[in-house]
């Protein structure tokens, strides 16, 4: 009985220990799921063999817009037809597609799977295709004897060959690009993401790059380009452009004995200018929004400094500090002040923040002493006149202004009328105080003469001004004194004391006689 009660005790632990762990059900479910596609996908890919396995598999990409009109654009510049008229006007063409583009002489275009094109170009362009020209210069050149002053048909003899495409033109990436070089010349553009485009452009040896990265880089070092007839020149070129500009999100240009630029963001800009007498270095804080406040005039401004190859940019300068150049030194904006104010006064002109030409626009320099124009004295600019020009805002604020001092300037005439004006008034005010001063002997003088003949009191008035001015006064305040009782007496007193009498008063003053009444 103990062994069969140690046996069960013994036994009872090893039917109650817990079982060994289970995967919960959905790990199950999803290693179920995993090992299924596994054995479908090796029995595909053994079923259909490598070429339709690769068939099958959905894009990971969708097709470069910039790639599908680099491949309109290559199988037109790239084809049989078009190389043969290159080759016959002498100049290397190429273009690029989504697969990468040929080398034809020296444009290059095998670095580029967006829409980019090389082109050089002869130093001089002759219209001639080289087949006819080839022909016609044996011609001359064998009857070259009998030119007279060196001319047949007014084309010099002997003709020399045909100028020939030198130089190299590359591009770079799968945004947009173009280069252009002649005359031994290197350039480079170099783009990336669709929305980049970068041009460069170089003549005589000289070298051109340009780099960007969603926005647009411009680097160009060219020679004109003159444009012949068999030799004879049609007074028609293509125009030389030397200029660089930047503006993205980064960008960066340089172009030999030009310049040099760089803008990161559409913020931050740079630049070197190479062409001024002194070279001028460049920083600025640019406005990006600008052209989505003011898209027509920064559209207008970017296209008329293109056609006249110009470099352009889309954004506007809240700030940009100019060393060097013409003006040395130079803190100008395109917002704020959009001219120089000025001051005229006594015939002279005042200039505050008079103007600096940055980059090809005249701006207010703030940095800038004022400017003095002296001219001949002009009395009648007693007032000075203030002008204060528009300021402009960014963000498309409205702007203010402008305003001038609506103060006219004094005339010598006016001028002249104020000054007597003046001392007429300072002779009134003191004449007030000494009749205060004299008030009671004026009441008595009035009252003695009163009381006399006629002709006494005539001579009384005439002969001192004092007493005509009293006399004058008491006809004046006649309604609170009384009727005046001797006649004689009333013609000096209406002559001096009515309004004209006052200002005739005030002339005879001036002429520092006064007046005297004919005795009776």
């Amino acid at each position: 009985m103990a062994d069969v009660l140690t046996r069960r005790e013994t036994a009872r632990p090893e039917r109650i220990s817990a079982p060994s762990p289970r995967p919960p059900r959905h790990r199950r479910f999803g290693i179920a799921v995993v090992a299924l596609l596994s054995v479908l996908a090796i029995g595909l890919g053994v079923s259909m063999g490598e070429g339709q396995a690769r068939a099958a598999s959905l894009p990971t990409s969708t097709p470069s817009p910039t790639g599908a009109i680099g491949d309109v654009i290559a199988a037109l510049a790239n084809n049989g037809v078009t190389q043969v008229l290159a080759k016959q006007w002498r100049f290397d063409l190429c273009s690029s597609d989504s697969d990468g583009g040929p080398t034809n002489g020296g444009a290059d275009c095998t670095g580029s799977t967006g829409t980019g094109v090389a082109v050089v170009l002869p130093t001089t362009i002759d219209l001639v295709p080289d087949a006819a020209y080839t022909l016609a210069q044996q011609v001359f050149n064998a009857v070259s004897g009998l030119a007279i002053n060196g001319k047949i048909l007014g084309v010099t003899v002997p003709i020399p060959d045909a100028a020939l495409p030198e130089g190299s033109a590359k591009v770079i990436g799968d945004g947009f690009q173009f280069a252009l070089a002649s005359g031994g010349g290197k350039a480079t553009a170099i783009s990336y993401l669709p929305l980049s485009l970068a041009t460069a452009g170089a003549s005589d040896g000289r070298t051109a790059y340009a780099f960007a990265i969603i926005g647009m880089a411009n680097a160009w070092t060219t020679s004109a380009i003159p444009i012949e007839i068999f030799t004879i020149p049609t007074g028609t070129s293509i125009p030389s452009i030397k200029n660089v500009s930047c503006y993205g999100v980064l960008t960066a240009a340089y172009a030999e004995n030009v310049g040099a630029c760089a803008n990161v963001l559409g913020t931050f800009d740079f630049k070197l200018d190479q062409l001024q007498s002194i070279p001028q270095v460049q920083f600025a804080l640019t406005d990006p929004t600008a052209v989505v406040f003011n898209p027509a005039q920064v559209l207008t401004t970017a296209l008329g400094k293109f056609v006249a190859g110009q470099g352009f940019t889309l954004s506007k300068d809240f700030t940009r500090l100019s060393l060097g150049g013409d003006s040395l030194l130079a803190l100008t904006s395109d917002y704020g002040l959009s001219a120089p104010i000025t001051v005229n006064w006594l015939g002279s002109t005042i200039t505050i923040y008079p103007t600096a030409t940055i980059n090809g626009a005249a701006r207010p320099n703030m940095l800038a002493l004022p400017q003095i124009v002296t001219g001949n004295l002009d009395t009648s600019q007693i007032i000075p006149i203030i002008t204060i020009p528009q300021i402009t805002f960014p963000f498309g604020l409205a702007p203010f202004g402008p305003y001038v001092t609506s103060t006219p300037a004094l005339t010598t005439t006016s001028a002249r009328t104020l000054a007597a004006t003046k001392s007429t008034t300072s002779r009134a005010a003191r004449s007030a105080v000494a009749d205060d001063e004299t008030g009671t002997t004026s009441s008595s003088s009035r009252t003695a003469s009163s009381s006399t003949t006629p002709s006494t009191t005539t001579s009384s008035t005439t002969t001192t001004p004092s007493s005509s001015s009293s006399t004058s006064r008491s006809s004046q305040s006649s309604t609170s004194s009384g009727t005046r009782t001797s006649a004689p007496s009333a013609a000096p007193t209406s002559s001096a004391g009515t309004d004209t009498g006052a200002d005739s008063g005030s002339t005879q003053s001036t002429g520092g006689i006064p007046a005297a009444s004919p005795a009776s």
